[in-house]
């Protein structure tokens, strides 16, 4: 399915229709270039799961650990640092955390065929438009986002 928002407050929108479907055991895998508005989507996710600190940019720690208002874990990261690293010693330590938490993975071609089944999957590829436009194509395999989705877009 393809949204185009026109702007950040449009990001906003669709980042407070999106955050419902999240729950433990997921994956949230987002793609884009730089500055396509990965974490400014992820922020404002957080904000709707009623995370009340800062939301920063993972990419220097590779992973951020957040609580939502209803005591989920959520883990923020960004995988673009990863390249070069030995998935076998490096890597593996950061799949010990993501039972049981949401995962928000900002650059995730390097882990996604090492994501175990057990997790559901929603992947989101940000394309940068015009101005300030977004277009956000997402595919999931659950009909009730899909649903809530298709209302607007």
């Amino acid at each position: 399915m393809k949204i185009i928002v026109k702007d950040e407050i449009g990001t906003k929108l669709l980042a407070e229709k999106i955050a419902p479907f999240l729950h433990p055991n997921l994956c949230l895998l987002l793609e884009g270039p730089l500055a396509a508005g990965k974490t400014t989507f992820t922020k404002y996710l957080l904000q709707f799961l009623g995370v009340t600190e800062p939301v920063t940019s993972p990419t220097f720690l590779i992973m951020q650990q957040y609580t939502t208002k209803d005591d989920i874990g959520v883990n923020h990261m960004d995988c673009y640092r990863l390249a070069g690293l030995e998935p076998q010693e490096e890597w593996k330590m950061y799949f010990d955390y993501f039972s049981d938490r949401i995962n928000i993975i900002e650059w995730p071609a390097l882990i996604s065929n090492r994501i175990s089944s057990k997790y559901e999957i929603i992947k989101i590829t940000i394309k940068i438009g015009n101005d300030q436009e977004r277009h956000f194509n997402i595919k999931n395999n659950n009909p009730d986002l899909t649903a809530a989705l298709g209302k607007e877009g």
